[in-house]
């Protein structure tokens, strides 16, 4: 008589699991669904056509789930995020990636960063520059700055 609804309790719980690992339910995302990238005016204070660059380059790698990106004549900071599980490969991911663009952009200085108060900075300055509001000279100050505090954090 036990085993009736000990059977099925069980069957529910195996149905329910194989839903869950549902692969339309998985939340990370498929190279099938680009990462959202915020392109900034060429035509701004500052020529960004670098920093899109990269930022179209990153995109499409796959552990990256955001890129934010900035420049000015002598250096090209790029902040990129990616997902948590991932962080134990952090400096392989940081040191491969930070090459690549080394090699993509070999007339400018380039720093790449996975620091969240970095990428909070360059989200700002994005910001600033979408709505033209920094001049070059600030600019050159905030990356001169965020520049810094790299070499401070290493």
């Amino acid at each position: 008589m036990l085993k009736k609804p000990f059977l099925i309790v069980v069957g529910i719980i195996f149905i329910v699991t194989l839903a869950g690992c549902n692969p339309e339910n998985n939340t990370q995302r498929n190279s099938d669904h680009p990462i959202n990238v915020t392109e900034i005016s060429a035509k701004n204070t500052y020529d960004q056509s670098k920093s899109n660059k990269a930022k179209k380059i990153l995109s499409k790698k796959e552990n990256i789930t955001r890129v934010l990106a900035a420049n000015t004549d002598k250096i090209l900071i790029i902040a990129i995020e990616i997902p948590h599980h991932e962080r134990f490969g952090l400096q392989k991911v940081n040191k491969e990636l930070s090459k690549e663009m080394d090699e993509e952009f070999k007339d400018i200085k380039v720093e790449l960063v996975t620091d969240k108060k970095i990428v909070i900075e360059l989200e700002k300055i994005e910001e600033r520059l979408q709505n033209h509001d920094i001049t070059k000279k600030e600019l050159e100050k905030e990356l001169k700055h965020i520049s810094k505090l790299l070499k401070e954090q290493t």
